[in-house]
């Protein structure tokens, strides 16, 4: 029979002694007690009931690892089978069993193996901590693991089992073996939601992969659909423990970062360096705590990566294994990581001003021109004035007014359905562009057809830098170039192009792996000049479907300095509004503002580029010239 190991960890030291308990654990005998009902279906976990017993300060839990069938849509649906964590005696979960405890609590921890390849757990050890501080568990063996929790935040523990891996994290097998391990401040009673990231996936590129995206176990349409009722406070905790990178996109309002961490230490944010956004960026590990007022409605959060929420997510096509992709459509036509939210209530009245503004927007199909592929276009009509006189991508910045009320008429002219979506602005949900789910009561919206219209109204309730864009089969659409600036200024303020420059960083049409990134739709954009001494507005919008990008501002001596102004359209609290090196990542479905002021003559570069250590790297390069 094997043998158990017992570790004992305490302020990061680390031993361990090679004796046989009272108890002997062994895989390869079982008590029927010991075994869960049906061994082999996974369970989704909600995340809303801590595992193990806690008792005068001490958890106490029994884990063990196993494969079993996961069922990632219906219940009832396809299943493919992983790897997953399971409360002893207890049906497999994905993702695994909720680690919570108050702060100063110990932890006894036994991991069984029950799985045909060695185990490297991480995360079971004090936080903060190092990645490096695992727990080794061979096939067929027991380790039992002795901590104290350590500073309050948000972590996880997660396992690699043999299989492939991209970077540190495993995506294929083994990729479901995490969980959500949260550390409550003394005295606290938890009044959050945890939701743990997870990601199956085919391959190591992205590219070519075929995945399988879930939150809390589930994907789109079967995630858990959440209600709340207007203005109740709604606390998060959002982990990312897959392989991927996620920008969260909440639709109709903001929400507030108040904390954040790479999973071996967490940040909890003084008031002043909290964060209003409508996206957040989640890097491989990264995990966040977020607030939220909500505004009555039905809203989504969702990656907003167009691989990571397209239909074509689902099991059938990892079960089918072929590269033509199958269209399983549920609502909105997404799938994978898109949580729906109902609000019940009424919205608060705006604030308006001035007559109602009416204009036409003109969704249209557009040639291939200058080796450019053909694709879609928008057009603005407002006073029997069409801005551009040709459809083009991007489409034509559309400037709004704080506190005046807009009409919209959006005229389909293409030959299938589409939809818009006004990125970060405050507005009914009915007319947010979520088709199938936004909802004016009974009312839900649709689809735009062909040759149909949809009008839309709203109020901008804040000035800033926003975005329109198709959310309708998003991988044709957004590729073929449906999306747009939207600027909202203060009333009475115009918009000067000689000061105030927009830079929307955006995708070809065509292959991932070869397709040009665009600055303003160019992949080789002219030359601006700018004279000395000028004080220029830099909006940065970020509408690629999958590539986050390093944005920096240089001149031949390094980066140079710009002051930060807004994010996602919201004013930054001025703590954080200050001069810092010109040099951030942008995620898809992110703006930024800054000020640049340049004191001397001279070029610059404006540089949108990816990882610089990734395999297969990109940049476009504005040149400015200081005259």
């Amino acid at each position: 029979m094997s043998k158990t190991m017992t570790v004992w960890r305490t302020g990061g030291a680390r031993w361990s002694s090679a004796v046989v308990t009272a108890i002997v654990f062994s895989a390869s005998v079982l008590t029927a007690q010991s075994l869960p009902a049906n061994p082999l279906r996974i369970e989704a976990n909600s995340n809303r009931v801590p595992a193990g017993r806690l008792e005068n300060g001490i958890l106490t839990l029994h884990l063990e690892m196993r494969e079993a069938d996961w069922y990632p849509e219906a219940d009832t649906g396809p299943s493919m089978k992983v790897y997953s964590f399971a409360e002893e005696g207890k049906a497999p979960q994905v993702p695994g069993p909720l680690i919570r405890v108050p702060q100063g609590a110990e932890v006894r921890v036994t991991v069984r193996n029950l799985l045909p390849a060695a185990a490297t757990v991480h995360g079971l050890h004090q936080h903060p901590g190092s990645a490096s501080d695992v727990l080794q568990v061979p096939a067929g063996e027991v380790r039992e693991v002795r901590f104290s929790v350590g500073v309050a935040g948000t972590y996880q523990y997660w396992v690699s089992a043999g299989g492939p891996k991209l970077g540190e994290r495993p995506f294929k097998q083994d990729s479901q073996l995490a969980g959500a391990f949260v550390v409550d401040p003394p005295g606290r009673v938890a009044s959050d939601r945890v939701f743990v990231i997870g990601a199956w996936r085919s391959q190591p590129s992205p590219a070519r992969s075929q995945d399988v995206a879930v939150i809390n176990g589930k994907s789109w349409p079967y995630t858990e659909q959440l209600t709340y009722a207007a203005g109740e406070p709604v606390r998060w905790r959002w982990i990312n423990a897959s392989d991927l990178l996620h920008p969260m996109h909440l639709h109709g309002s903001y929400y507030r970062v108040d904390g954040a961490g790479d999973g071996e230490r967490y940040q909890t944010f003084e008031a002043d360096q909290q964060q209003m956004v409508v996206t957040r960026g989640l890097v491989q590990g990264a995990t966040m705590s977020t607030f939220w007022t909500p505004v009555a409605g039905r809203w989504v959060f969702h990656c907003h990566l167009v691989a990571h929420f397209r239909p074509e997510m689902n099991v059938a096509n990892v079960l089918a294994n072929k590269p033509e992709r199958i269209h399983e459509h549920g609502p909105n036509h997404m799938a994978g990581l898109v949580m729906g939210i109902t609000v019940t209530g009424a919205r608060a009245p705006t604030i308006s001003h001035g007559s109602t503004r009416k204009l036409r927007l003109l969704i249209r199909e557009r040639p291939a021109h200058d080796g450019s592929p053909a694709g879609f276009g928008y057009q603005i009509e407002e006073a029997h004035k069409l801005t551009p006189e040709k459809a083009g991508s991007p489409g034509p910045a559309l400037i709004l007014e704080r506190g005046r009320p807009v009409e919209i008429n959006v005229v389909n002219q293409l030959h299938e359905p589409t939809a818009v979506h006004w990125h970060g602005i405050e507005l009914e949900s009915y007319y947010d562009g979520v088709v199938g789910w936004g909802a004016r009561g009974k009312k839900i919206t649709s689809a735009i057809e062909p040759g149909k219209s949809f009008t839309v109204r709203f109020t901008p309730p804040r000035a800033g830098t926003f975005i329109y864009h198709t959310h309708l089969n998003d991988e044709v659409q957004l590729f073929g170039g449906l999306y747009g600036p939207l600027i909202v200024l203060e009333p009475g303020a115009r918009f000067d192009t000689s000061n105030d420059k927009i830079f929307m960083l955006s995708r070809e049409d065509g292959n991932e792996l070869t397709a040009s990134r665009l600055v303003n739709g160019n992949a080789n954009p002219p030359t601006l000049k700018w004279p000395k001494g000028q004080r220029n507005r830099l909006r940065l919008i970020n509408i690629t479907p999958n590539n986050p990008a390093l944005v920096s501002l240089k001149s031949p001596a390094g980066l140079v300095q710009w002051r930060a102004v807004a994010k996602d359209g919201a004013d930054l609290p001025t703590a954080q509004a200050v001069m810092q090196s010109a040099q951030l990542w942008l995620w898809n479905g992110e703006t930024y503002d800054f000020e640049y002021e340049p004191q001397e003559s001279g070029n610059l570069r404006l540089e949108f580029e990816n990882n610089p250590a990734a395999a297969l790297t990109w940049k476009v390069v504005q040149p400015i010239e200081i005259e």
